[in-house]
This record gives C-alpha cells, structure tokens and sequence, in this order.
C-alpha cells in the first residue's frame, strides 16, 4: 500500500517542512492536546515534535502522518503509527483540528493508518488511551481494536488496545477460533507485551 494513503475524504502522507502552521494550530490547541491528557506546545515545541516525524519516516519508512481534506488539500491533524522508546511495537495514534472532530474523520484516518499497518508491516500494532478519553476509545473499539489491559507510566495509567490481524483459519470442524464471538476474525490473538504511552 503506497503513500499517500487516500479515503473517502482523506488524503494521509508524510509531513512536509510546509506543513508547520496547520499542524501547529492543532498542537497549540488546550483541547486537543489536554484529551492525551498532555500540554499545548509552543513554537518550539511544534518544530521539534516535527523535525521528529521527519526523523521517524527518514529511518522507518513510516510515522504519524499528515491528515489532509481530500477536496482543499488543508492540513488538519496528524494520523500514524511510530515506534516508541526503541519499540518492539508500533503504535497507532491521531489528532484532530477541533473544527473537524464529530464528522467521523479520526475514524477514518485511523481505519486506514491501521489498515496500512497491518498490511505492510509486522510487528504488533497497539495504542494507549487515557481512560477518561471516551471520545478515542469508542474509535479504537469501531476500527477493530480490542482492550487488553492497562499500562502505567510516569504517574499515569492509560488503557492499552491491540490490534487484531484478520485473516482466519477454520480448524478441522470449520469453526472458527476464539474470538469470532466477538465479532472479530482472528488469525492469533494478541500475546501482551510491551505498551508505550499515545496520542489520541
């Protein structure tokens, strides 16, 4: 699956040098950042936020990517997965300008940054949500993620999600593992390992 990745709506790619303002307006924003829960940034802080996207998709071939209207171009969030603290994981987070949440676009993004993930790469794919977040916790459960405990780090516990790949083998009864009673099409289920701390 090649970038740019386009939905309906969408257009995801990597971040660009002259993306800095429209992204810096959604990182600056109390609301949005204080979901994580974590501060608004400064000036400063945006630009090295970002020179570490740049970093992350020159090393990786991948990252938390720009999330763009499909019809104006504007960059309006970020959307992606990265490694955190060396991985083994890979972790699925997404921000949103407040302007847009409501209109099912996090969802969107998310739903295609995952699916990207799980075609092309092979490690695990996890995020963290702060508990009180619901808003991001109801997207993780639509685009087929499921809870798998908690995880604590600096003062703070955040719920931990894993994703499930979906291919599915029948056993010799043709029923499918467990699993398929949750309405998910499991290959293997998820062994817990190492979490990290996300964005929503």
């Amino acid at each position: 699956m090649p970038l740019p990745i386009t939905t309906k709506r969408l257009i995801i790619r990597p971040f660009i040098a002259g993306d800095f303002e429209a992204i810096h307006a959604v990182w600056s924003d109390p609301a949005v950042m204080g979901a994580i829960p974590s501060h608004a940034y400064d000036r400063e802080q945006s630009w090295s936020r970002l020179r570490e996207k740049f970093r992350h998709q020159a090393l990786h071939g991948f990252s938390k990517w720009a999330v763009a209207e499909l019809a104006s171009g504007t960059v309006i969030g970020e959307c992606g997965v990265h490694y955190l603290e060396g991985g083994p994981d890979i972790e699925l987070g997404y921000k949103l300008a407040r302007a847009y949440w409501g209109q099912g676009l996090a969802a969107e993004a998310a739903q295609a940054c995952l699916d990207w993930a799980l075609a092309e790469r092979r490690e695990r794919v996890v995020a963290i949500v702060d508990p009180a977040n619901i808003r991001s916790a109801r997207i993780l459960r639509k685009i087929g993620m499921v809870r798998d405990g908690t995880f604590s780090r600096l003062g703070h516990t955040w719920d931990f999600y894993v994703a499930i790949r979906r291919q599915i083998t029948l056993d010799s009864t043709g029923v499918p593992p467990l699993g398929r009673s949750l309405g998910i099409s499991v290959a293997e289920w998820p062994v817990r390992g190492a979490a990290h701390p996300a964005g929503d």
